[in-house]
């Protein structure tokens, strides 16, 4: 079982409707649950496996939140700081320790799908397309898919 470790101050319902006017897109039910308890945080355990990433696993360093301390952690921020690398739809909601990140597919057939954004890859090429890899059908398989690591 996963617990969440650092999780980030209370939100309400408001703070999550005026991040989806601001994204233009309806949070899938499990995230919007996960972020009213938790606001982000630290997971224990924290590794998934990716198939198809190089390495095969990559762990989930920070789960990110709607208004936390750390800039950082924030999914605006980082809408803002990847606005240019993420195929349009993709909400980031988290990263691991090499700089990918994980997103969460907002429409098409692919919503509600978490996958992970090889960033690392293509470091230093912002013409480049990073790759990405599906790690789960939707927010609760990828929470219950977290593993030691190993």
């Amino acid at each position: 079982m996963t617990t969440i470790e650092n999780h980030g101050s209370k939100i309400l319902d408001a703070d999550i409707s005026n991040l989806e006017w601001r994204i233009g897109a309806v949070l899938p039910d499990e995230y919007r649950r996960f972020l009213l308890e938790f606001n982000g945080g630290n997971p224990v355990p924290d590794t998934v496996d990716v198939e198809g990433l190089p390495g095969v696993s990559a762990d989930v360093q920070v789960l990110f939140g709607i208004g936390r301390s750390m800039e950082s952690s924030n999914i605006d921020w980082n809408l803002t700081a990847l606005a240019e690398r993420l195929e349009a739809g993709m909400l980031p909601i988290a990263t691991d320790s090499s700089g990918n990140v994980f997103c969460l597919a907002l429409q098409g057939h692919r919503r509600g799908s978490v996958f992970c954004c090889d960033l690392e890859s293509v470091f230093g090429d912002l013409a480049a397309t990073p790759q990405l890899f599906q790690v789960a059908p939707n927010f609760d398989v990828f929470m219950t898919q977290l593993r030691p690591f190993s």
